[in-house]
C-alpha cells in the first residue's frame, strides 16, 4: 500500500459530497464503464471536485469507502493517478505499480483499491492530444502508438509538476484561455520528455542541427497552428531544435525571425479572410478576423496589413482597390 498525507487546496469549482453510488454515476461521465467493490464503508460519504475541464481534465475523489475499482474496458486517454491522502495500489494489464503514482495508457485495463481514508488527484489526457503532441517533437506521425512506462517517480519532473499542483493554493491555469493553453503545453511536454516511454530515443535524438527538414516542419507547424497562441518554444519542438537554433535557421535562411515568419503567416490568412468576405458580402468584420489570426492591436494589425498590402484592411473587406 503506498501512503500520501498531502492535501489538495481549495479550487474555483465546488467539493460534491454524495453516497458512493451517486459519485459513481457522476464518474461514468468522464472514465469508462467500471465496477466498484465497496469493502468497508465510510459514514462521511463520497468527495468530488473538478479542478479543470480543458484539453486536459484534473478531478480529485474519494468514495468515502475501502474500495476495489477497476475497468473492463480499456481508456481512450492516458489517466495519472497519485494518491493525495490514504493508501492504494494499482495493477495495470494484471501487473502491480509499484511506483507512487500511476500513468494508466490506452488498451490497458486497470484493478485499484484504496484505502478507506483515501483522496486520489486524476489528471486525464487524451489520446489526439498526446499524439499531436509527440508528433511535433519527432516531425512525424509515430509508426507506433505511445506507450509509457505505468511507474512515476514522485521525485522526477512530473512528479514535481503533479506534488506542485497538489500543495499550491492557487491553479496556474484558471487566469486566463491563454495562461490555461500554456500551462497543458507544460504538463504535456513535461509528461513526454520526462516519462520513459517507447519513443524516448527518438525525442533524444530529435534535438539535431538545423536542417531544411527542420524549416519545414517549423513553417508547417506555423500554417496549421496559426489561429492558436503559440511560443517560440512550440515552434522549436516542432521542428525538433533548440529555440536558439531556431532563431539562428530562420535568421540565415529566411532573413526573419520566427515569429515574424509566423506573424506573416497570419496576415495571410487574415487577407484570404477578408477577400473573402468581399466577395460573399459577410457581415464579418474587421476585428472579428484581426482577432481570429491573432491580432490583439488593431491600429497594428492595420498598420502591418497596410504596409504588407498596400491599403487598409476595411479597404480589402468592402471590395476597393
Amino acid at each position: 500500500m503506498k501512503e500520501s498525507k498531502s492535501q489538495y487546496p481549495p479550487a474555483n469549482h465546488p467539493v460534491v459530497t454524495a453516497h458512493v453510488d451517486q459519485l459513481r454515476d457522476l464518474l461514468v461521465q468522464h472514465f469508462p464503464p467500471y465496477y466498484l467493490e465497496i469493502v468497508k464503508p465510510n459514514p462521511r460519504g463520497a468527495r468530488y471536485q473538478l479542478l479543470h475541464k480543458g484539453k486536459i481534465a484534473l478531478h480529485t475523489a474519494s468514495y468515502g469507502a475501502e474500495i476495489r475499482v477497476g475497468t473492463s474496458e480499456s481508456f481512450n486517454f492516458y489517466a495519472i493517478m497519485m494518491p493525495l491522502q490514504g493508501g492504494g495500489g494499482v495493477m495495470l494489464n494484471g501487473r502491480d505499480v509499484t511506483a507512487p503514482i500511476s500513468l494508466i495508457g490506452p488498451k490497458q485495463k486497470i484493478d485499484m483499491r484504496w484505502s478507506i481514508d483515501h483522496e486520489v488527484l486524476m489528471m486525464q489526457v487524451p489520446l489526439g492530444a498526446m499524439e499531436e503532441a509527440l508528433e511535433a517533437y519527432l516531425g512525424d506521425p509515430p509508426k507506433e502508438g505511445l506507450r509509457f512506462d505505468p511507474g512515476v517517480a514522485s521525485t522526477g519532473a512530473l512528479g514535481h509538476a503533479l506534488t506542485m499542483l497538489a500543495s499550491t493554493g492557487m491553479l496556474p491555469f484558471a487566469a486566463t484561455k491563454l495562461a490555461e493553453h500554456h500551462f497543458e503545453q507544460f504538463l504535456l511536454h513535461t509528461l513526454l520528455s520526462s516519462q520513459p516511454h517507447n519513443h524516448s530515443d527518438a525525442l533524444r535524438e530529435s534535438a539535431a542541427p538545423w536542417t531544411p527538414a527542420a524549416l519545414r516542419r517549423a513553417g508547417r507547424y506555423c500554417e496549421d497552428h496559426a489561429g492558436e497562441p503559440i511560443r517560440l518554444a512550440d515552434i522549436a519542438a516542432a521542428a525538433r531544435v533548440s529555440v536558439r537554433t531556431l532563431q539562428l535557421g530562420f535568421r540565415e535562411h529566411l532573413q526573419t525571425t520566427p515569429l515574424a515568419y509566423l506573424r506573416s503567416v497570419r496576415l495571410a490568412h487574415a487577407h484570404a479572410d477578408l477577400l473573402r468576405i468581399a466577395d460573399t458580402g459577410s457581415r464579418t468584420t474587421v476585428t472579428e478576423v484581426a482577432l481570429r489570426w491573432g491580432f490583439t492591436h488593431l491600429g497594428r494589425f492595420a498598420a502591418l496589413y497596410r504596409q504588407t498590402y498596400g491599403r487598409l484592411p476595411s479597404s480589402t473587406r468592402q471590395g476597393r482597390q
